[in-house]
């Protein structure tokens, strides 16, 4: 494959996972009752709760994290589209927390916990991650 439809294909689920979760953030901010929203200061499951700035570091660390992943491993089959869908979820958030200070989450889940897209993106692409590194080791080899 062409390298610059390669570099596409891995990168349109983290595209895909950012654009969803501004827009339905957008949406929220602009249109919907914010009863169900809640202006999160923290991390997952109240970690680190008012220390944006901490936050900002791990986030882009993160994101740098998974950009040198998918320059120096040869990813292929889930590898890929599950660390492209973290950065996206972490890129989300982190553009809530340069603009607003916080994230907005809106997607309550049993009255434990709210999350957004950009969540939904990371876990699912750890979810996709780890089975990718169980199930589909052959994803995952060095470049030569």
């Amino acid at each position: 494959m062409e390298k610059k439809k390669l570099w596409l294909s891995w990168l349109g689920p983290g595209i895909a996972v950012l654009l969803l979760d501004r827009i339905i953030k957008q949406f929220h901010f602009t249109r919907a009752s914010n009863a169900q929203a809640v202006q999160n200061s923290g991390m997952a499951f109240g970690l680190f709760q008012g220390n944006s700035f901490l936050i900002l570091i791990l986030s882009a660390a993160l994101i740098l994290a998974c950009f040198f992943i998918l320059r120096s491993i040869r990813l292929s089959g889930l590898a890929p589209i599950a660390i492209s869908m973290i950065a996206g979820g972490a890129a989300g958030n982190m553009i809530d927390r340069l603009l607003y200070g916080y994230v907005l989450d809106m997607f309550p889940f049993f009255n434990w916990f709210v999350f957004n897209a950009a969540d939904v993106g990371v876990v699912a692409g750890a979810v996709l991650c780890g089975w990718s590194l169980l199930f589909r080791p052959q994803d995952w080899s060095n470049k030569k």
